[in-house]
């Protein structure tokens, strides 16, 4: 058990703890080290797994910003890789969008806006990776068997009709949204699960929210991304249209396409149909406001 291997191999360390496996936004294999201070976790990963370097080198990056949690310690052990964490308090985004609640729905939604223009998106590219992926937008490969001609003909269609570029490149978390953030009552935010984070166009992450949103909340889709699109936009002056961001979403889910290229049958027709479902479906249906940076 992971459990057993935690405390086999992190006691002499940290001391006596129990670990707690916690859930409410933190994925992977991740516990408390209960018994610690101040708190810690331990996020436990395949060692092979290259999304995770992606990962410690984005925390390591945005350490300063105050939005993420701090690292402590990262080492491989056995096949594994441990990740010891500051612990944030919170409550995960998808519990507050199952509650009853619209008015602290609207206030996490202005808070993800916010967040994600001051404090994400503010990381310009400087041309250097520094250990964080890049965008491959302009040489995105559509060579998957699983995904029927019409759905690679319409996603090359639709895309080509972008150039992507550098000079428009930000941090990105890559998979925003209210599923991989904890939300404090002073409305502010801890981001985690940055394995997909890339330097590319904000769009990308804009519009993901959007379609997060509209795929799995769709009675609330309209005013809250509405919320979240006009927070954003008191913060940044990015050209934000919705035949922009339906093109960045279409990159997005071929991107988790690729992703899911090993994996079951069953996945790999959900996201096709998901592609299906972006290409067709009128997900930006609301008016995007351009407020204009402060």
């Amino acid at each position: 058990m992971i459990e057993k291997l935690l405390q086999k191999h992190l006691m002499a360390k940290y001391g006596d703890f129990i670990p707690v496996r916690l859930a409410g936004g933190y994925t992977n294999e991740t516990f408390l080290l209960d018994g610690i201070q101040p708190p810690v976790v331990a996020k436990v990963i395949n060692a092979v797994n290259d999304e995770i370097e992606n990962e410690i080198n984005c925390l390591k990056l945005t350490q300063e910003i105050g939005i993420t949690p701090k690292i402590y310690d990262v080492m491989k052990i056995e096949d594994i890789q441990i990740i010891i964490m500051e612990y944030r308090k919170g409550i995960n985004g998808q519990t507050i969008m199952d509650s009853e609640d619209l008015n602290i729905k609207k206030e996490l939604y202005k808070s993800l806006g916010q967040t994600l223009a001051k404090s994400i998106h503010s990381k310009k590219f400087q041309y250097v990776s520094s250990g964080i992926k890049e965008c491959n937008f302009n040489e995105l490969n559509y060579n998957l068997d699983f995904v029927p001609d019409v759905l690679i003909n319409n996603s090359k269609t639709l895309l080509n009709n972008i150039q992507d570029r550098q000079e428009e490149w930000v941090l990105t978390h890559g998979d925003y949204g209210v599923h991989n953030i904890l939300y404090t009552d002073t409305h502010t935010l801890t981001v985690l699960d940055w394995e997909w984070s890339e330097w590319a166009n904000p769009l990308t992450d804009i519009g993901w929210v959007c379609w997060f949103t509209k795929l799995h909340y769709p009675q609330y889709a309209e005013p809250l991304n509405q919320l979240f699109i006009n927070e954003y936009n008191k913060y940044s002056s990015v050209a934000v249209t919705p035949e922009l961001l339906k093109v960045y979403c279409v990159y997005k889910v071929w991107n988790v396409l690729h992703r899911v290229k090993n994996g079951s049958h069953e996945i790999q027709e959900e996201w096709v149909r998901r592609l299906k479902w972006t290409l067709e479906e009128d997900i930006f249906d609301f008016n995007i406001k351009t407020v204009g940076k402060n």
